[in-house]
């Protein structure tokens, strides 16, 4: 019996502790960007997107022994 209410007691401050940490964090003011000249950034993705060309993307993924994603969607 001691165990189980250890275990709830360790569970509640887990989650007291989360909802806390939450709610200081949506309180917190977002930092504002510096003013600067807005100008055009240049995407860099870190995993290159490679759109309907699957011969391709099997070559690079090979070629750099990494997986294939694919990724697939419909309008519906």
């Amino acid at each position: 019996m001691t165990a189980m209410r250890n275990r709830v007691l360790l569970a509640f401050g887990l989650a007291l502790g989360l909802v806390a940490g939450a709610a200081s964090a949506a309180t917190t003011a977002p930092a504002k960007p510096a003013a600067t000249k807005h100008t055009a950034a240049k995407w860099n993705p870190v995993v290159p997107f490679i759109e309907d060309d699957f011969g391709r993307a099997l070559a690079l993924a090979k070629e750099r022994k990494l997986p294939v994603f694919i990724e697939g969607w419909a309008p519906w």
